[in-house]
């Protein structure tokens, strides 16, 4: 006890309530805080009692994201979709779940720091300060004159307090994202009139084009896109967009596709432009002016594809009813984004898309001032001295900017540079001082949102670390100059509360949407902001058209040409320091912990590599080094390298792994944009003759014909769903694997042809249950912790090429599961209702249940992933461990685990329904996985209940079960994946027999 009497020992083990909740929140207990025992309970918080609280992301990722906040004993333990109020999602990302992890980083700065002027050798870097210093020297950098307040994405209420507050202060603000989609804005706006983003809604879609944006990953609002990309593929609604891509990589978006047109990068705008001539011809309308007339021969060789190709993609575009083009996405964005934006936006208005799938104006503010040409200006000044103080805050240009571009190196030339960020990033380090703020979850902020609508956030503990809001320390500047009258209070949360107060008109109605988590579209304008989105999209074809520039013919491109492409785990970087986000799988070659250099089959031989070898990738701004992954669904004339890695700082997960292809890029914008062209780089590639290490989780692409997934025709799915009759009387098999006393026999349903392979689901499977993450090193050796993983299979099609299955795959729970017979110790058995438990206290260790398991979905822990001694690799290092789900055990050396199908959810679920006399109702209980899909692809639910949901889709047509001939009656039914393309033989495409079920 080290000298703490049992007394002292029992009084801290029995307290909770709000003094345990303020020791959970800052840090470990002091004995000095008060404590509060259960005999007073604090009002509003029941001990061991999650409450739910409504807040907002607003740099979550690509979209801001409204959610609900599980809190408990003051912590923050998981997020779930908002779609409360117009403008939620029904789903989360990968990355929106992981900012939990950003919350409880043990790397984010704890107090004020600045750079140590000792250059002694072996000084440290950095030295701590206090608040008192850091709020006096970053007011003193304001008022030496000549600052540039440098933020990330900001909208609503902060972006207008920003703005005030630089006007007050005599400050420039400029506002800058990354990955900011000024040209996409531009071209829209140019043909179709409006400003800001567009909004797109693809659920009525019956023809799809996407010419380059990974719009189910990282494009714009990928959760909201998924949902309606989904709705318009719902076979069993009987209607399937034909879905094509155009692009030189087939990426997340474009593995779900059912045509690939092979483009290389940066002609997807021409490529736009030629079909738009084709649609047009076949339409018998003019194109709109300014827009010349380009023949698919014109632009073929130069994109490196067919004119044929194009041409029936023009055909099948205007023979459709209800079609809709989705431009370029940053991979895509070359010198001439802006010309290739417009491109789509005009074949969006000749198609109709306009006022039904697109509504320009409608989407979500950029909340951005500059593009990359504005961020080139800027830099040119800091180098000539005209910036004389530089306040860095919410984004991370020293990283996220070409090298090339020479951020850093301008950034000497500035006296004053002050970061306020929560984490220690690359432009952090290179400030003076260093200003550590809230994260997201301890602050007060609000978002807009697509169509109008508002969302708001409240802090939700009280802060992890010795942390302050941004605007708090704006104001206390401001307020330190005798300025801060102009705001109408000393502090943000008044600030925000008086804008939403008068906005909605009163209190009641500030703490409605407080509880709710935001406004919509109509209580915040008093009108209905999607209708008005609507008109402004009808206009003529040839709205703004007059003020398009000139076309510029493409050109063929010579050498092998790169592609750099965000990641659904990092985006720009954000993501690389949250161990969640390193180990999850990529989604096409589901690596973890690393960068790689994808190359097709063909380059690979010609360079006599294969999987793992070291290439050097070099450009005339630099060269990087990588393994190379060999993949199919890429040019034979290009590579692809993700973005995100290469930190040389933010932390111990990010630094010094991978690569950063920025390198590799000059600085050169889009003259009508000012965006960064990522795209048009031509690159050098040569074997090193070394090796690398590449983690890939998934042994082969290929089921070697063990019906694992299954896909099969479109018109092959119509007919057999019309010849299938679903009885809501009978029951299927898997029901009676259950006691027939009970009254529930859980199981799930997965929908093939949903699923997009995001990986949302394998997120929110760690944060549920506690899973930990084992490192690269043990991560090579197979000993991934997931419960669940994305197989991501190609299946070979009749015309050669191939068609990409996505599979979530997680345990089974079998009626007759080959693990419960041979466990020695009965850890492992069948429940009353179905499931197959897994009793860890029991667990000793045989693994004879993973070696009969044929799903292979049981994890083994070989260590205590949680011990001090792993360094680096340790699982849930302080504050981590806050984020732990005090309802699921935390596992042990030695102990077998698995997917339980959120059986604590069940149980909670039970014992609510049995407190009003009833049995659980169909939804009631929704698993993690099933929460957090954005496409909906998994319903979870009871097999006894015929007219259940899970019960419905078990009885469909597609229904079948993964390795089905062994006979072991899983409760998961898999539905087939559909496609517009012909399998060939052997590919698990044939239908079923009619009327029946496919298994």
């Amino acid at each position: 006890m080290n000298g703490t009497s049992r007394r002292r020992f029992l009084q801290v083990l029995g307290t909770s309530g709000a003094g345990a909740a303020t020791m959970a929140a800052c840090g470990p207990p002091r004995f000095a805080d008060k404590l509060i025992p259960h005999l007073v309970e604090e009002e509003g918080i029941t001990p061991g009692v999650s409450d739910t609280y409504a807040t907002v992301l607003p740099d979550a990722g690509p979209e801001a994201v409204p959610v609900h906040a599980q809190v408990r004993d003051g912590r923050v333990l998981g997020l779930s979709p908002n779609d409360r109020f117009g403008g939620g999602t029904s789903g989360l990302s990968s990355l929106t779940h992981s900012t939990l992890q950003d919350l409880y980083d043990p790397d984010r700065v704890s107090q004020p720091v600045r750079r140590n002027p000792s250059t002694e050798a072996g000084a440290p870097p950095f030295q701590y300060a206090n608040w008192e210093d850091a709020t006096a020297a970053l007011t003193d950098a304001v008022r030496v004159g000549g600052a540039v307040l440098l933020t990330g994405r900001v909208t609503g209420t902060t972006a207008r307090f920003i703005a005030e507050w630089a006007r007050v202060m005599g400050v420039e603000h400029i506002a800058w994202e990354p990955f900011g989609n000024g040209a996409l804005a531009a071209g829209t706006a140019e043909v179709s009139g409006g400003t800001g983003m567009p909004r797109f809604d693809l659920s009525a879609a019956d023809r799809i084009a996407c010419f380059g944006a990974d719009f189910l990953g990282t494009w714009l609002a990928p959760t909201q896109l998924s949902a309606g990309f989904a709705a318009a593929r719902d076979v069993e609604a009987h209607r399937h967009a034909k879905f094509t891509f155009v692009g030189p990589r087939l990426s997340l978006t474009g593995a779900n596709a059912d045509e690939w047109i092979e483009a290389r990068a940066g002609t997807e705008g021409a490529v736009a432009l030629a079909v738009a001539g084709v649609v047009a011809a076949a339409r018998g309308v003019a194109l709109p002016a300014g827009l010349p007339n380009v023949s698919p021969e014109s632009v073929a060789d130069a994109a490196g594809v067919s004119a044929d190709a194009i041409r029936v993609l023009g055909e099948e575009l205007a023979a459709a009813a209800s079609p809709v083009a989705i431009p370029p996405g940053l991979e895509s964005q070359g010198a001439d984004a802006g010309q290739a934006h417009t491109a789509v936006a005009a074949l969006n208005e000749m198609l109709g898309a306009v006022g039904r799938s697109v509504f320009p104006g409608a989407g979500a503010p950029a909340g951005t001032t500059a593009g990359f040409a504005d961020m080139r200006a800027l830099i040119g000044r800091m180098r000539a001295g005209q910036v004389r103080t530089l306040i860095v805050a919410g984004c991370n240009p020293a990283y996220a900017l070409p090298a090339s571009a020479g951020f850093v190196e301008a950034m000497a030339s500035v006296a004053n540079t002050v970061a306020i960020t929560p984490h220690l990033d690359e432009t952090a380090a290179a400030c003076g001082w260093t200003l550590p703020s809230h994260h997201a979850l301890e602050s007060w902020c609000d978002a807009e949102l697509a169509g109008g609508a508002m969302a708001l956030g409240q802090p939700l503990m009280h802060p992890v670390f010795d942390t302050r809001q941004r605007e708090d320390l704006l104001l206390q500047v401001a307020s330190a100059v005798g300025q801060v009258a102009a705001f109408g209070a000393a502090d943000y949360a008044t600030v925000l509360r008086n804008a939403w107060t008068e906005r909605l008109g009163s209190d009641a109605s500030w703490l409605d949407a407080l509880r709710l988590g935001g406004a919509t579209a109509a209580a915040w304008t008093g009108a209905n902001a999607s209708e008005t989105a609507a008109v402004q999209g009808n206009g003529d074809a040839t709205a703004g058209a007059g003020a398009m520039g000139g076309f510029a013919s493409p050109q063929t491109p010579s050498g092998t040409q790169l592609v750099v492409y965000p990641t659904a785990q990092f985006y720009d970087g954000r993501g690389a320091n949250r161990s969640w986000m390193q180990e999850q799988p990529d989604a096409i070659t589901k690596a973890v912990w690393n960068s790689w250099v994808e190359m097709h089959p063909d380059m690979a031989e010609s360079l006599g590599v294969e999987r793992g070898d070291l290439v050097r990738v070099e450009s005339d701004q630099g060269a990087i080094e990588a393994p190379a992954y060999v993949y199919r669904g890429i040019r034979p004339d290009t590579v692809a390298i993700p973005l995100g890695q290469g930190h040389t700082e933010y932390g111990r997960h990010a630094r010094d792994r991978g690569v950063n292809p920025l390198d590799l890029l000059a600085p050169t914008a889009d003259p009508g944009s000012g965006a960064l062209a990522y795209a048009g780089t031509t690159v050098t590639v040569t074997a090193t003759g070394e090796q690398a290490r590449l983690v890939i989780t998934q042994g082969s692409h290929d089921d070697q014909d063990r019906e694992i997934v299954h896909a099969m025709n479109v018109e092959d799915a119509f007919h057999e769903i019309e010849a299938h009759d679903i009885d809501l009387v009978e029951l299927v098999e898997a029901a009676w694997d259950s006691d027939p006393n009970s009254p529930y026999r859980w199981g799930m349903a997965i929908d093939l042809n949903a699923c997009t392979g995001c990986g949302a689901c394998v997120t929110a499977c760690y944060s549920e249950n506690n899973i930990p993450t084992v490192g690269e090193d043990q991560a090579a050796l197979r000993r991934e912790m997931s419960w669940m993983r994305i197989h991501r299979f190609e299946e070979e099609t009749d015309d050669g090429g191939f068609q990409t299955v996505q599979q979530p795959m997680l345990c089974q729970h079998c009626g007759d599961a080959p693990c419960e017979p041979v466990c020695p110790v009965y850890a492992t058995y069948h429940s009353p209702e179905g499931l197959n438990v897994q009793v860890y206290n029991r667990c000793v260790g045989t693994r004879y249940c993973a070696n009969n398991c044929p799903y292979k979905v049981r994890r083994f822990n070989w260590f205590d992933y949680d011990a001090p001694g792993r360094g680096d690799d340790q699982a849930f290092p302080w504050p981590l461990n806050l984020q732990l789900n005090p309802d699921i055990t935390v596992r042990e050396v030695g102990v077998m685990e698995k997917c339980t199908m959120c059986v604590h959810r069940i149980n909670k679920g039970k014992i609510d329904a049995k407190e009003e006399g009833r049995t659980l109702r169909d939804g009631e209980v929704v698993t993690a996985c099933q929460a957090s899909c954005p496409s909906n692809a998994i319903t979870f639910g009871n097999l006894k209940d015929p007219e259940s949901d899970v019960s419905r889709k078990a009885k469909s047509a597609r229904g079948y079960h993964a390795l089905g001939e062994l006979g072991v009656r899983p409760a998961i039914t898999y539905l087939e994946d559909v496609t517009h393309r012909h399998m060939a033989a052997g590919e698990h495409g044939e239908p079923a027999a009619e009327g029946e079920a496919a298994h």
